[in-house]
């Protein structure tokens, strides 16, 4: 799939993709093609996106939502759109666990927070995952250890 990002920077311009989230550096608009799209409001932003694309392209690991695609400048990231969790013990039913801290003991998000420098207290937080295809999945990865030292 061919991502035109000079058209989707002007359909979130006009007001044409629903807001779906936003943190302090990057805003979410659905793309209502079983995408969203990850806009950069900063350079906290461009880092997260960056460190997102680099862990999707490094990692085979089924725990994170995948991405189609990636803007020259880390402006713009295309993920798959996932439904939204509510409260992380939908995560801990999948993994057949009853708490953060046993969370952390799965031999896979163990292995992906240590190979990733991701932050576990982001992990046990439900607005970072989400579910496809029935599987939770990891939504928003890029707030990684460096990114948090550089600019948080």
């Amino acid at each position: 799939m061919r991502v035109d990002f000079d058209q989707i920077i002007a359909n979130v311009r006009d007001g044409a993709y629903k807001s779906i989230g936003s943190g302090s550096g990057r805003r979410v608009f659905d793309l209502e093609n079983g995408y969203v799209v990850k806009v950069a409001k900063n350079k906290k932003g461009i880092a997260q996106n960056e460190a997102e694309y680099q862990i999707s392209s490094a990692s085979n690991s089924a725990l994170f939502a995948k991405i189609l695609q990636i803007s020259e400048d880390y402006r713009m990231l295309i993920m798959q759109k996932a439904e939204k969790i509510k409260h992380i013990s939908e995560v801990w039913e999948y993994f057949n666990v009853k708490s953060n801290r046993e969370l952390y003991n799965v031999g896979e998000i163990r292995y992906i927070s240590s190979e990733y420098n991701l932050l576990m207290a982001d992990l046990y937080r439900p607005v970072n995952w989400g579910r496809i295809n029935a599987r939770p999945v990891i939504i928003d990865f890029g707030f990684t250890r460096r990114v948090r030292k550089k600019y948080y």
